[in-house]
């Protein structure tokens, strides 16, 4: 029976949060390093930070991901590189850091001291966050964290702070494994190279509510989904790239880590819809809609059809074919100061039986 070991908090939150299109359940969002937005090539809410936590609660996200790493003096602080270099600057004077700065080879004093998180907004030119701070605004704003973690010390905190509303997530099932000592979180096991069968055997020999999850899109096909749900575990798709992570929607995953996916519409009402019904189009014909947006906002895109589409959605392309048994594809993003497009090409005779899309305002309610 598939979710047999769900657990009730994350349970309701799998079946409150996942939008739902139609009558189809789609996969949780979960805002990869959180919710960061940039301004052209800079950082205005930064990665791994509780101003993406506020900012992955305004979005609806319900859950967020975060890095944890430990400081030469062993306070665990949030932040996914090995070096501060890419999303940090010198507190001084908002320079660029030239040197390689490891997290490692540094006091927290040190890193705390002398540099800060990179914002196009000064007033978030803040010091690196702890894993306390940052776990400390997902308790305050509803926010689940997803512990990209092998430091089983990062579990014990969170289970301190937030209970059993965390997920626990490595390619270590040594390390994961030690959240179920004292914790009935949702763990997730990255499987590497293993075939569904042996993900299987893995998972059952950490037992209760867990899962897999895998940035290899080629391995996550539909048998090997089916196989894992079937055997009563969660499967996540890890930031998989456009085209896949729509691909990995179609196939049903239960969890979706993205950079951009997005679908999180319960109580919120559209600001535009375009709808269009019964296209017969041509090879070659297209049918386009574009908006200006609010400053924050959100796309969603539900297409029926038969034939062959070329879909273009804010600059991502997505190849589809269906035959008559085809069902509603879901496409979705969230943008921050971009107005978005969306292109509907034929690439032979095809019928849109139906296509939806709708603007939602994302601005803080």
């Amino acid at each position: 029976m598939f979710r047999k070991f769900t657990f009730f908090f994350l349970g309701a939150l799998l079946a409150l949060s996942c939008s739902q299109a139609e009558t189809e359940v789609l996969p949780m969002a979960v805002a990869h390093r959180g919710c960061w937005l940039k301004e052209g090539d800079e950082f205005y809410i930064n990665e791994n930070c509780p101003a993406g936590v506020r900012m992955a609660a305004q979005y609806g996200y319900p859950a967020i991901e975060c890095d944890v790493k430990y400081t030469l003096d062993s306070v665990m602080v949030i932040m996914h590189d090995g070096t501060i270099n890419r999303t940090m600057r010198n507190a001084s004077d908002y320079s660029v850091i030239e040197e390689p700065v490891r997290v490692t080879e540094h006091t927290f004093e040190d890193l705390r001291t002398n540099y800060v998180l990179a914002s196009t907004d000064p007033s978030l030119r803040v010091p690196i966050p702890t894993l306390k701070e940052e776990l400390e605004a997902c308790r305050e704003y509803g926010i689940v964290p997803m512990l990209h973690s092998a430091v089983v010390e990062s579990y014990e905190l969170a289970h301190e702070i937030l209970g059993d509303k965390f997920i626990a997530f490595d390619a270590s099932q040594a390390a994961v494994a030690h959240a179920r000592d004292f914790s009935q979180c949702l763990i997730l096991l990255d499987p590497g190279q293993d075939e569904a069968s042996r993900t299987i055997e893995r998972l059952n020999e950490i037992g209760g509510y867990c899962g897999m999850s895998t940035m290899k899109y080629n391995m996550l096909d539909a048998g090997y989904i089916k196989a894992v749900k079937d055997a009563g575990f969660e499967v996540q798709a890890s930031i998989f790239p456009a085209p896949h992570e729509q691909r990995a929607v179609s196939d049903e995953v239960t969890i979706q880590l993205s950079d951009f996916w997005w679908h999180q519409t319960d109580n919120r009402k559209p600001v535009e819809t375009f709808e269009k019904k019964r296209l017969s189009l041509a090879e070659g014909e297209t049918v386009e809609w574009n908006a200006e947006t609010p400053e924050y906002s959100a796309v969603t895109v539900d297409i029926d059809f038969e034939g062959s589409l070329e879909v273009t959605l804010c600059e991502r392309t997505y190849t589809l074919t269906h035959g008559t048994s085809g069902k509603v594809e879901h496409f979705g993003t969230r943008l921050y100061r971009y107005d978005p497009g969306l292109s509907v090409k034929a690439l032979g005779n095809s019928t849109v039986k139906s296509l939806k899309v709708r603007l939602y305002d994302c601005s803080a309610r």
